[in-house]
């Protein structure tokens, strides 16, 4: 799921989510994302701005931690607050990643082929 109240950079990481093969959701405010977040059965990985008309972020990420899907749900957090408290809070929340704005979508895509590979337990651990 996306949730980004800019238009340009939802349809940005929606366009290339989709072509990566994700079927993704995207939402445009903060109450909008917790009505589909609620109806859904769930989302392996949720992509969120701090920054978001009528409930942030933080509050949402906050929601997803501590609901039944905490350890289901990878949150990435993309945002222009870059402070080094922000990052943190987000941390504190339960926010599996953060990424400042402007960030590299591949960069993003990144981190969501490596957070689904994760959830599908696809990976190794080399011993040395």
């Amino acid at each position: 799921m996306v949730v980004e109240d800019d238009k340009g950079i939802n349809e940005l990481v929606f366009y290339n989510l989709k072509k990566e093969g994700f079927l993704v959701r995207q939402a445009f405010d903060g109450c909008q994302a917790e009505k589909i977040i609620a109806e859904e059965d769930g989302f392996d990985i949720v992509i969120l701005d701090i920054m978001l008309p009528f409930k942030d972020g933080f509050e949402l990420c906050r929601q997803i931690k501590e609901g039944g899907d905490a350890y289901r749900t990878f949150v990435i957090i993309i945002s222009a607050k870059g402070a080094p408290q922000d990052k943190l809070y987000a941390h504190l929340l339960g926010a599996d990643y953060y990424l400042a704005k402007p960030f590299s979508i591949k960069a993003l895509l990144s981190i969501v082929r490596e957070l689904d590979n994760i959830k599908k337990g696809d990976f190794l651990i080399k011993r040395r």
